[in-house]
């Protein structure tokens, strides 16, 4: 999410610019909707469906045949200018630096496959996945993970950086055409595919000069994860998969061009050095980790991103390159479920009263949305649907067990998710603005470790109470 500064006074945040507005800031106008809408809310909440008394489960395993990969890469740079996710309101484009893609790589054993599209957005809306889902051609919905980037560089997909509570920030024609990159991606990597194998891996780098947690220094993973699918006895790359928990910020706020941020160049080095096609996942980067090297918002220093970009790909590469085993037979499991988290949060209430988002509510508040877990042969995927904390990432890396990678903002972009006993914490006060509720970290990790329990004794388990 946008991560404009709070007021100062503590040690370790930016400044703050009161020049930029954010919306960490509300306007009025937002805070006088949020009070009608909280009027209202008790009365609409009558009109809602209701919670599921039991959650669906969805659960496949392939341990039969041979792995197959395809990957692809399309083009989703937007044509004309646009308000910019992320940072301040009204923030327009002005031309490009850099294409914007989504990436796509399937994997496919037996009569199981699963996919991961990469988009270079500040993140995707659950209805925009939702109308995906409803268009996906040869994929089961809950087998695929649309994950942003989080790039503070591209469009407004969510609807918050316009002009609220008057105007949203997303361009319906554009949202269309993203629309069409990823089921383009997905269609091209699907008809891509061949026999190949597959192996994973993890480096532990230093942070420094990389990145930072602003409000608590330290509190970061300092984990490059990476997956590499290579066509079977050709040694030919499909596809390379890195992981970091970093907010692509290298480029600061006065930026008003269009581009993927440090992980573009990031990807574009795996491409040219391994072939096949590069794909940046965002891990635990949530409240809130950032490159080191903060900007006033009146500069861009393109140098500053590449240099990030390419000290990642030279983590990415160096996992690559102490690879061992590569396996053409790994068992594939998929565990998909819903998570329903109840909004406490005045500002999504008013963005949802204005129409700026749209979403699905339940009764009482709720929400829906979904966390993912898949097994990779060794290697355990597991999606989060936001930006989750570095410790609450850390926990979820030291039960699933290594190697693990967090692919964040996958399906859903419902904010920060943070510790609920530090919720109330000082240091927390710009991303409780941004965040569902004290309790979401809790949900949604309380929904990936009955997952993990599962995965790892298989019952035939048809629901998750």
């Amino acid at each position: 999410m946008s991560n404009q500064a709070p007021p100062t006074g503590r040690p370790g945040l930016r400044p703050a610019r009161a020049s930029h507005r954010s919306v960490s800031r509300p306007s009025r106008a937002l805070a006088a909707v949020a009070l009608a809408a909280a009027g209202m809310g008790a009365g609409c909440s009558l009109f809602r469906p209701k919670v599921p008394e039991a959650v669906s489960l969805h659960h496949q395993v392939a341990d039969t045949g041979t792995l197959r990969a395809g990957a692809a890469a399309v083009d989703i740079t937007p044509t004309r200018d646009l308000y910019m996710g992320g940072f301040s309101l009204m923030r327009r484009s002005e031309g490009v630096h850099a294409p914007l893609y989504a990436r796509a790589i399937v994997l496919e054993r037996d009569d199981v496959k699963v996919a991961l599209v990469a988009v270079d957005l500040i993140g995707m809306a659950r209805g925009e996945v939702l109308a995906i889902n409803e268009e996906l051609q040869g994929f089961a919905p809950e087998n695929v993970i649309i994950a942003a980037t989080h790039t503070h560089h591209a469009p407004d997909t969510i609807g918050l950086w316009g002009m609220p509570p008057f105007k949203s920030g997303v361009d319906r024609a554009y949202l269309a055409q993203v629309k069409a990159g990823i089921l383009t991606a997905l269609a091209e990597a699907d008809a891509d595919l061949v026999p190949a194998e597959v192996a994973s891996g993890r480096v532990a780098v230093d942070p420094a000069g990389l990145m930072r947690n602003g409000n608590r220094g330290g509190h970061v993973d300092p984990e490059v994860g990476g997956v590499h699918v290579r066509t079977r006895g050709m040694r030919r790359a499909s596809a390379t998969v890195t992981e970091l928990g970093c907010h692509p910020e290298a480029i600061w706020s006065g930026n008003k061009q269009i581009t993927a941020d440090f992980p573009g160049r990031t990807v574009k080095r795996l491409e040219e050095e391994l072939g096949g096609v590069g794909i940046y996942v965002s891990g635990a980067l949530g409240a809130l980790v950032a490159p080191v090297d903060w900007r006033q918002p009146d500069q861009t220093v393109w140098d500053e991103c590449n240099r990030i970009g390419d000290r990642l790909a030279d983590h990415s590469l160096e996992v690559v390159r102490g690879l061992g085993r590569y396996r053409s037979d790994p068992d594939i499991q998929v565990w998909h479920t819903p998570v329903y988290l109840k909004n406490r949060n005045w500002i999504y209430s008013a963005a949802l009263f204005t129409g700026l988002v749209d979403r699905q509510m339940y009764g009482s508040g709720y929400l829906e949305t979904e966390v993912n877990l898949w097994k990779v042969g060794d290697l355990t995927v597991v999606s989060v649907p936001g930006e989750i904390a570095p410790d609450r990432g850390l926990r979820i890396k030291a039960f699933c067990g290594a190697p693990t990678m967090l692919v964040g903002l996958a399906n859903d972009e419902v904010g920060y998710l943070v510790a609920e006993w530090d919720y109330d914490m000082e240091y927390y006060g710009y991303e409780r603005t941004l965040c569902v509720g004290r309790d979401g970290a809790t949900r949604v990790m309380e929904h990936i470790r009955d997952l993990e329990l599962l995965a790892r004794y298989r019952p035939d388990a048809a629901e998750v109470q």
